[in-house]
């Protein structure tokens, strides 16, 4: 079982526009959820179960990882010597960053969510030996992960939403970014039936929509945090019942609590760098 008492650590580097999450926690798990910017991640040591998409993922030590806004996935981490391979403990440094920051660097974007071997690059992702220089272990990242393409076979089978439905995704990510929280007025703002809404989520969302509308809430959550909100009225606002089942729900989801999340933007990393 995870400890109870240890949680990752976040770290917010306000003038870089990024968040780095590092994850050491046997058995840490998060449910289906997605993030507003790009995930770009190295597991330093140790094993990740994912679902990104849909698809099964196992990202172990030396990999790279991308995971495009929006993107839902799961995750739970295990030392080597629990996923069998033979390696102790486990740590998986996290970037989260939005596209426009990439760009405004020279960044090249990733094509797609994607897993590459990378062992010099996620080596040098562990803080331990030393500080990162995040923008450029960014920028070889980012063009390591870009390089590598989707097969076309894969290609040609994967799914897509007819007009129809794209058009309503649409609808319902305007109606979510205008602070639509729940599923039957989310449904009447789309002009469909609840049924309908709940269909369209399954298939290309990935969860149901009352999961989906829970996470762009705490998404809305950290922005309040962000402006210096309280805790418990962020918690009100946001619709949840109090402040334990939204710390609850906000550490589930990210990894760590609300006050972990207001001590990084309090603490405002003022280096590219960070250290162990």
């Amino acid at each position: 079982m995870p400890d109870g008492t240890r949680r990752s650590r976040v770290q917010r580097f306000q003038w870089l526009g990024a968040d780095v999450v590092e994850h050491t926690q046997d058995g840490q798990a998060w449910m289906p959820h997605w993030h507003t910017e790009w995930s770009i991640g190295a597991v330093v040591q140790g094993t990740c179960w994912c679902t990104v998409g849909g698809q099964p993922w196992r990202p172990t030590q030396g990999d790279l990882m991308a995971i495009a806004p929006g993107e839902v996935h799961t995750g739970m981490l295990a030392s080597g010597a629990e996923a069998g391979d033979g390696g102790p403990g486990v740590r998986v440094l996290m970037v989260h960053v939005c596209a426009q920051t990439l760009l405004s660097l020279g960044l090249p974007l990733p094509r797609e969510s994607t897993v590459v071997h990378a062992p010099a690059l996620a080596a040098q992702a562990d803080t331990r030996s030393g500080p990162l220089d995040l923008p450029s272990w960014l920028g070889a990242a980012t063009a390591c992960l870009g390089a590598v393409a989707r097969q076309p076979a894969a290609q040609a089978h994967t799914p897509v939403p007819s007009a129809a439905e794209r058009a309503l995704l649409v609808h319902i990510g305007h109606a979510v970014q205008a602070g639509e929280y729940q599923v039957q007025a989310l449904a009447r703002q789309c002009g469909v039936s609840r049924a309908r809404i709940h269909q369209i989520a399954r298939k290309w969302i990935g969860m149901a929509p009352s999961d989906y509308l829970r996470i762009a809430r705490l998404h809305q959550a950290r922005s309040l945090l962000a402006s210096a909100e309280p805790l418990a009225s962020v918690a009100v606002a946001c619709g949840f019942a109090d402040q334990a089942h939204f710390t609850r729900w906000f550490r589930r989801v990210f990894g760590y609590t609300p006050g972990d999340w207001a001590q990084a933007l309090h603490s405002d990393a003022t280096s590219a760098t960070m250290g162990a």
